[in-house]
């Protein structure tokens, strides 16, 4: 009993040792992917002169991946491969643009997005919210255009660079 208790003092001293441990180069990796999932992203009007406040339209192509809403639920058998996509502006920290399982979508710009080039990213997010690595991303340039109406005069200022006016000449006098 005694060689026991020991041994048990021997075990309880070493426990007390602290140990340094290296978790520095160890990595969460926060997505889970679909395998052999792949995403491919079409803008279906110019992305050059994007408004504020804009619905540009977009055509998704997916495979591998069965796109369910996320209020559904997901076929028998697709459940690993269930998922739906996620569009963002710019950065996917920022709340969704538009969040859907349809292929043809309009994905609309906020009003208060500032001129000048932006992002769309778009990325495939498992059936249980779960992002996964399959993304795309489309470059946009967004533009803001005044206009005064009859008075002729209009301002556009294209990605925060120029700015024009142009005025219609005067009628010439009639004698």
């Amino acid at each position: 009993m005694t060689k026991l208790n020991s041994m048990s003092v021997g075990l309880l001293a070493l426990a007390a040792v602290p140990f340094a441990c290296n978790v520095h180069d160890n990595t969460i990796n926060a997505t889970a992917n679909i395998p052999n999932a792949t995403l491919n992203v079409t803008a279906d009007a110019d992305v050059n002169t994007v408004m504020p406040s804009q619905s540009v339209p977009m055509t998704v192509m997916v495979t591998n991946v069965t796109l369910v809403e996320p209020t559904a639920t997901p076929p028998a058998g697709h459940e690993m491969d269930a998922g739906h996509l996620e569009f963002h502006l710019d950065d996917e920290n920022t709340p969704p643009l538009l969040v859907t399982a349809q292929t043809q979508v309009q994905v609309p710009i906020p009003a208060d997005t500032k001129p000048g080039k932006h992002k769309v990213i778009c990325r495939v997010h498992k059936h249980d919210d779960t992002p996964t690595d399959t993304k795309f991303e489309i470059d946009i340039n967004v533009n803001v255009a005044v206009s005064t109406g009859d008075g002729g005069v209009s301002v556009a200022v294209e990605a925060g660079v120029t700015a024009s006016t142009s005025t219609s000449p005067a009628p010439a006098p009639t004698y």
